[in-house]
């Protein structure tokens, strides 16, 4: 999966369609495995800003990141 994939979701969360407990429901997301924190900062706050998705758009598979905890 890469973030450009998710480009339908990020469309409806731009819309104010999706509070971030439906977007977390999102089957799409259900594949990176990642904590609803990371979640909610890294996609839900910022996966449709133009210079994030530049940065890491090219990012091949984002189910590959992992978060890490302290």
């Amino acid at each position: 999966m890469k973030l450009s994939d998710l480009s339908p979701l990020m469309t409806r969360r731009q819309d104010g369609g999706l509070s971030f407990a439906r977007f977390r429901a999102d089957p799409s997301l259900v594949s990176p495995q990642w904590p609803d924190d990371v979640l909610e900062q890294f996609l839900f706050d910022h996966g449709d800003n133009a210079a994030f998705v530049h940065d890491y758009g090219g990012t091949k598979d984002c189910a590959a990141v992992r978060a890490v905890r302290p």
